[in-house]
């Protein structure tokens, strides 16, 4: 059998094992999750891909520049991206990931409503979905970008094994959209190399930050995964809006919804949060002296502060409500300038560390629009009370 029937084949077959009822599905099994390894698996015991087809070779050609560890560990990640998406499901609870060509049925929104209805997500019937050989067709073309990409540059081998290692999300990998607005966007054509500075600039502060010791060791990885991996990567859940979502990709929502961001805002929106993380009040010296020694940081930043009430923010007070969390209470939060649903984007020139004071106090108000209202309230106080 062709290697690429086989690969259809073991897409589908994972989906049907693990989707369940999640999409509007009969099945029980909803509480498995979708695995590339077998099919990962599968394709590697076809290596070295003497096949004629234009996917084995592009990955004969890049996999005569990788050890075969490496070329597994590429490989995933192009998996992921060509073929697969994880969509919320109907309960608006959790995602799931399945295959972009099966149908499904998903919420989408209604003209002139706030009310969801059942919809199949469906090649033509959603800008996200995508034929198997419109999938086959990004996977070869993404393939050769890596293969062009490492013969250009054979020490990006190591840095693309460091990311993989010290990834903020499964499957992380640079790669995106030239136009995340075209319809519809999983297209051969729109696939393109997103290595910019801010990747490799995290590259570097996520080692410095897992390689920490000391007392905030523990306390630094919680941060990291429900801050900074949740908060920058992941939608709140949202019953309103162009997608009904949940902790999903924010590039993997419909591009005109208000929590869609491209994965190099997302990026870009890690490298400022990291940033200011290290300049927290009390925040580990070791930790920002080697941000400072790696050019990460300047030495002459300032501590952060909460933007609305401009309060010293604590790494300490934010390191001990990450060991020891309250439900639905949090000392400091990430927040944005300028509110998502008002029209903000979520990258590095509008989020920002917020106390929880100043996250009630903004509400949905822009940073602009809190700021006058302080100083006004603070005029009245001045001018009325005795």
């Amino acid at each position: 059998m062709a290697l690429t029937d086989d690969i259809r084949i073991h897409l589908e077959a994972e989906e049907h094992q693990t989707v369940g009822n999640s999409f509007g599905g009969t099945e029980a099994r909803h509480h498995n999750s979708y695995s590339i390894v077998s099919i990962r698996r599968m394709i590697l015991e076809r290596a070295p891909f003497i096949g004629s087809s234009r996917t084995e070779e592009v990955f004969r050609q890049l996999y005569t520049l990788l050890q075969r560890n490496q070329f597994s560990k590429i490989l995933t990640c192009l998996l992921r991206f060509s073929f697969l998406i994880e969509l919320t499901n109907l309960r608006v609870g959790s995602t799931k990931m399945k295959t972009r060509w099966l149908p499904s049925m998903i919420l989408m929104p209604q003209e002139d409503s706030f009310e969801p209805i059942r919809g199949s997500f469906e090649p033509g019937n959603d800008p996200r979905a995508a034929s198997f050989d419109n999938c086959l067709s990004v996977l070869n073309e993404a393939a050769g970008i890596i293969h062009d990409q490492l013969r250009e540059d054979p020490e990006l081998v190591s840095f693309l094994m460091d990311a993989v290692t010290l990834r903020r999300f499964p499957y992380e990998f640079p790669l995106t959209y030239a136009d995340p607005a075209i319809d519809p966007v999983h297209v051969q054509s729109n696939i393109r190399w997103a290595l910019n500075d801010d990747f490799r600039w995290l590259q570097v502060a996520r080692r410095l930050m897992r390689e920490s010791s000391g007392p905030f060791r523990t306390a630094m990885r919680e941060i990291e995964k429900k801050k900074l991996e949740v908060k920058v990567f992941k939608t709140d859940r949202a019953l309103t809006g162009k997608d009904k979502t949940n902790r999903a990709k924010r590039w993997e929502v419909l591009f005109d919804d208000f929590q869609h961001a491209t994965l190099e805002e997302c990026w870009s929106a890690e490298r400022k949060l990291t940033g200011d993380l290290v300049c927290f009040q009390d925040s580990p010296d070791t930790l920002r002296r080697a941000f400072i020694e790696r050019d990460l940081i300047s030495a002459d930043t300032p501590p952060t502060r909460c933007p609305v009430t401009l309060e010293l923010l604590s790494f300490q007070n934010l390191a001990r409500a990450a060991l020891d969390p309250t439900h639905g209470i949090a000392d400091y939060q990430v927040g944005h300038l300028h509110p998502l649903k008002r029209g903000g984007k979520h990258n590095m020139n509008n989020v920002c560390w917020q106390s929880a004071h100043g996250n009630r106090i903004q509400g949905d108000l822009t940073i602009e629009e809190t700021g006058a209202l302080i100083d006004a309230i603070a005029a009245r106080r001045t001018t009325l009370l005795p």
